[in-house]
């Protein structure tokens, strides 16, 4: 996503060089947290969107899992056959297959926040006109053959000035010299400082006072290693701490449900959250609206191009989680609250099959990227979010997306590490699991988790319990029969489970999938 007063930088003309004019198959992108790496990229696809090139997908890389399920989204998107029971790393090799002989028509991948390159393996797109463009911190891991890297650094100091300038209309160079070299040029903390000054009405001498006598002493230097000075950490808590300010003195109300939306973009996905999820923080949607509005405003949070997505940059929501959420007792609300948001996803509401299968996409996508990302994994202390994913389970498996499902198996096993194997919630997305193992044809799979299940439900509610023949007994005999009925060729009895047909692929989901 391009943010809002996006700055022309001298990388882009390389960029667009190597990938309009020459053509490069391989583009890395590489750059401390804050250099505009995300923002490079977005340009590239948004001209290769203007150009009406057929195929521009946006890939969050952040973990091998989601690279594959956003690999596995394109393929549908194009009509790879995609069978309910072939597993997600065979639809995408038949992507990639397909790539390779493909007519060469131009297409974009951008795989955006690569953590680890090795989560790449097999999975990079190679084909006449195909060009993979790549975001990443990691610097020393392009050198190979085939590699075009290109180092994103800081702002050069004019360019930080008029940015400075420009923004706030103010023309004291000195002062926006002096708060350039502060932030050491890091693109993100200037135009953060900007517009932190232009809404809170002082000249660039005022904030340069603020920024160099605010009584936190911040320093996020162990964020990737990257060398930040530490008034960079310094201007991204500057600016949520003066929305929540003003907030506070104009409407209380919304102070409140700021902190419950930074809470949220700062512990789910980082690649952003379904902005219609979070109009239902509050009861007052309107409200909603206008807080979401004040913190774009202040550059504190962004909206993905087709305002489908809200997003918190990476080193704004670790400042947050650094300096506010570092009180147990406010981690403990954020946690509350991004769960019950989660608990109030309800797909069954629903009425198109369409709609269903994407608010479970949605669902997944996050629920696989706390798991992923350290920081989350408080959220599934949180029996909602556990009840949540046996539901989310659930959904995917009624919506033929099994495949898709079982890449939540992680999932299940953090649930059952932060509540205990015999929680009432761990039992349920287990038996969840068990069921999407069933419709996928992993029979061995179900049953022995089935079992898993009734042996913990009997210690839990003792040998009588009457849930115990239908959580357990009846489908693992099912199954015993549906396995001994495939081993020697005979169809099912009538009576077993039979899954909903699949819907079509889905319309697309990413910024630039196209």
């Amino acid at each position: 996503m391009i943010a809002a007063g996006f700055v022309k930088r001298q990388e882009q003309d390389e960029l667009f060089d190597a990938v309009f004019t020459r053509v490069e198959p391989r583009t890395v992108l590489t750059g401390m947290r804050g250099s505009g790496k995300t923002q490079l990229a977005a340009a590239v696809a948004a001209r290769c969107e203007e150009e009406g090139w057929p195929l521009v997908a946006w890939i969050h890389a952040a973990s091998r899992k989601e690279i594959i399920v956003d690999l596995y989204e394109v393929a549908l998107r194009i009509d790879i056959d995609a069978p309910k029971n072939i597993p997600l790393e065979v639809v995408v090799r038949r992507l990639m297959n397909n790539l390779r002989s493909a007519n060469g028509s131009n297409s974009l991948f951008v795989f955006d926040n690569v953590e680890n390159p090795d989560d790449l393996r097999d999975l990079i797109p190679e084909g006449t006109g195909v060009r993979t463009l790549i975001t990443t911190t990691r610097h020393l891991d392009w050198d190979g053959p085939g590699w075009l890297r290109l180092a994103v650094g800081a702002f050069d100091r004019e360019q930080s000035i008029a940015l400075l300038c420009e923004h706030t209309g103010d023309t004291h160079r000195e002062a926006a010299d002096r708060i350039a070299d502060a932030l050491g040029d890091v693109p993100l903390a200037i135009t953060q400082a900007a517009a932190t000054a232009q809404q809170g009405v002082y000249a660039l001498s005022g904030y340069l006072d603020r920024l160099s006598h605010h009584p936190l002493e911040s320093n996020i230097s162990r964020l990737e290693g990257a060398n930040y000075p530490d008034a960079v950490g310094i201007a991204l808590l500057m600016a949520y701490e003066q929305v929540l300010e003003q907030l506070r003195t104009k409407h209380p109300q919304q102070e409140r449900i700021a902190v419950s939306l930074l809470g949220a973009l700062s512990l789910l996905a980082a690649s952003g959250v379904p902005t219609h999820w979070l109009l239902r923080l509050d009861g007052d949607s309107d409200a909603v609206r206008d807080t979401l509005s004040s913190l774009k405003r202040a550059s504190v949070i962004q909206e993905s191009n087709d305002g489908q997505k809200t997003v918190i940059h990476r080193l704004q929501g670790h400042v947050y989680r650094e300096t506010y959420l570092s009180n147990q007792k406010k981690l403990d609300e954020a946690s509350a609250r991004t769960a019950a948001l989660l608990s109030g996803i309800d797909v069954d509401r629903l009425e198109n099959p369409e709609q269903r299968r994407h608010e479970t996409q949605h669902l997944i996508e996050q629920l696989l990227s706390v798991t992923s990302q350290d920081y989350s994994h408080s959220l599934f202390s949180e029996p909602q979010v556990s009840s949540k994913l046996a539901e989310t389970l659930e959904y995917a498996t009624g919506l033929g997306m099994s495949q898709l499902a079982l890449c939540l198996t992680d999932s299940v096993t953090q649930a059952c590490d932060a509540l205990g194997p015999h929680h009432p919630d761990t039992l349920a997305s287990r038996n969840s699991l068990a069921g999407t193992y069933r419709d996928a044809g992993r029979l061995d799979k179900a049953i022995a988790l089935y079992e898993q299940n009734l042996e913990d439900s009997i210690r839990v509610l003792g040998p009588d319990h009457p849930t115990h023949p239908h959580l357990t007994f009846q489908p693992r005999r099912r199954l015993q029969s549906e396995r001994q009925a495939r081993r020697s060729h005979h169809p099912v009895r009538a009576g077993f489970h039979r899954p909903q047909p699949r819907p079509g692929p889905r319309p697309p989901q990413h910024p630039h999938l196209t």
